[in-house]
């Protein structure tokens, strides 16, 4: 064989090979071709399940806003029952203009930026009601890299907006509550520590609510008041029960309601509320004194009657008992019998005076009355006491208001009942001490002007004070005493239209109070 056929040979040979390498890369490029038209096939299956099963809205538009890849939530969502109601429409062909307007916007940015969004969109569905949707949305590319339309995944967050109003509506409340709550409302954490306070704390405590908040109690109340406090709240959170306490801070009196919440079974932050009962505790006082006095004034009505029957019935004999004694001690020579008929004499002028005493208490008469200044009453009644008061050692201080309205009284009657109160203390102090000191003041108080004699004798045992004004109850025992005294000074002064009291604790003297009407 030739040279030449012999190159020509191998040239054939070689240009074999390359062509059967050639189809092997045919073959190759085909097969993986169809493995990614497959895998392709398959991606394309798991995207559109992905999008049909998802509870979310799922959805892609053009550019110029038409529906394409969407679920049926996204087509419920947009009004329809079903992806063909939507795909290829707008959402002008779907929604209200101004909603429309607003998701174009919101598509039109997203467009000019390249850059995905997160915005809330409101859409109307199918029954007419206002939806709320949180939408993650982004651009998608075409093969040159231009943005073709938009992706969009959102969340119907409707009922979450709805829970979030309502409770800034109830927070709202609440704060306006706290601002303008009549009782004090407050709530602790389990340390005692303030969490929340009403405003008006701020006058109670003198601080503004944001400077109280975070204190303790040590730090917003008095050490002894808050002592008790800490211990009231500890019980309440270790107990978890409902107590009721009353307070008193500053001169006024609080009544408070606290009790424990809960989390799970165990108390762990405590609120209440506090009242102030200041007013319903001088009205009860005030009740209080009135029913002593309803009662003192219905036993001297019922002693009244009787007193005046039995003054009726002595006076008869005790005439005759005075006069056949004053008659026999003139004829009596027998000094031991004369010293008998004078004790029988001596007794029977103090049965009259008795006897005085109660018409004095039985009397129905009007008093005399006529304009007086008080000061100058009481100056004339210690006057009359005192060289008494001098030689028994009893200090008297005055403290005498100038210039008060002069009251319409019986000077007299008046001037009988400063003297009786006046030689109660006298004798109590005296007793006691061998000495004393007896202080009176006079002042205006509303529209009475008031009295007030103070001694610095034994003071009055509580469970006399509510028999004090009763006929012949007297404290003074075996040393003597009728008991008509202060009763008969009690009707004086209620005659008077005014009132008789007295405040008195053991071992720190007592006062008598006389309060008579001024014009």
């Amino acid at each position: 064989m030739l040279p030449d056929e012999d190159k020509t040979k191998e040239q054939l040979m070689s240009e074999l090979a390359l062509l059967r390498q050639r189809v092997a890369e045919l073959e190759a490029s085909e097969a993986e071709r169809k493995q990614a038209e497959e895998a392709l096939r398959k991606s394309e299956r798991k995207y559109h399940n992905f999008i049909a099963s998802s509870h979310e809205v799922v959805f892609s538009k053009d550019r110029d806003g038409h529906y394409h890849t969407l679920n049926l939530e996204a087509a419920i969502g947009l009004g329809g029952t079903c992806i063909e109601d939507i795909e290829d429409k707008t959402d002008y062909d779907l929604l209200p203009k101004e909603q429309a307007d607003a998701l174009r916007k919101v598509d039109k940015q997203l467009m000019e930026s390249g850059k995905g969004i997160e915005a809330e969109e409101v859409v109307r569905n199918a029954q007419g009601e206002d939806r709320i949707y949180l939408s993650h949305k982004w651009p998608i590319y075409d093969d040159e890299g231009r943005i073709s339309g938009i992706s969009c995944l959102a969340i119907d967050i409707t009922e979450r907006k709805q829970a979030e109003e309502a409770l800034r509506k109830s927070e709202d409340i609440f704060e306006r509550f706290m601002e303008h709550s009549p009782i004090y409302v407050f709530f602790k954490d389990e340390n005692i520590r303030a969490l929340r306070l009403s405003k008006n704390y701020e006058a109670m405590l003198g601080k503004p609510v944001a400077e109280l908040l975070g204190k303790n109690m040590y730090d917003l109340f008095p050490s002894k008041l808050a002592k008790s406090m800490v211990a009231d709240d500890m019980g309440i959170l270790k107990e978890g029960k409902t107590v009721t306490v009353e307070e008193e801070l500053n001169g006024r009196f609080y009544s408070t309601i606290k009790f424990p919440i809960f989390f799970g079974e165990e108390p762990r932050f405590l609120a209440g509320y506090t009242i102030d009962i200041t007013e319903r505790k001088q009205a009860e006082e005030r009740e209080k004194k009135l029913q002593q006095e309803l009662s003192i004034s219905s036993r001297l009505a019922a002693v009244g009657e009787l007193a005046a029957g039995v003054a009726h019935e002595i006076n008869n004999p005790l005439t005759g008992v005075l006069g056949f004694s004053e008659r026999l001690l003139r004829k009596s020579t027998d000094e031991e019998v004369r010293r008998d008929l004078e004790r029988i004499h001596n007794e029977a002028q103090r049965i009259t005076k008795v006897m005085d005493n109660l018409r004095t208490f039985t009397r129905r008469r009007e008093p005399e009355k006529q304009y007086s200044d008080i000061n100058d009453i009481v100056r004339m009644t210690l006057e009359l006491r005192a060289y008494e008061l001098k030689t028994g050692n009893i200090e008297v201080v005055t403290d005498f208001t100038p210039s008060l309205p002069e009251v319409e009284v019986d000077s007299h009657q008046i001037q009988e009942v400063f003297l009786n109160i006046i030689l109660n203390a006298e004798q109590a102090m005296t007793e006691t001490h061998g000495r004393g000191k007896l202080t009176i003041k006079t002042g205006k108080i509303k529209d009475y002007v008031r009295i007030s004699l103070t001694d610095d004798g034994p003071g009055i045992p509580a469970e006399h004070l509510d028999r004090l004004f009763d006929p012949f109850f007297t404290t003074r025992g075996e040393q003597g005493g009728t008991g008509l005294g202060l009763s008969v000074c009690h009707s004086i002064v209620t005659q008077h239209g005014g009132r008789l009291y007295v405040k008195s604790k053991p071992g720190k003297g007592a006062t008598f109070f006389v309060e008579l009407p001024c014009p």
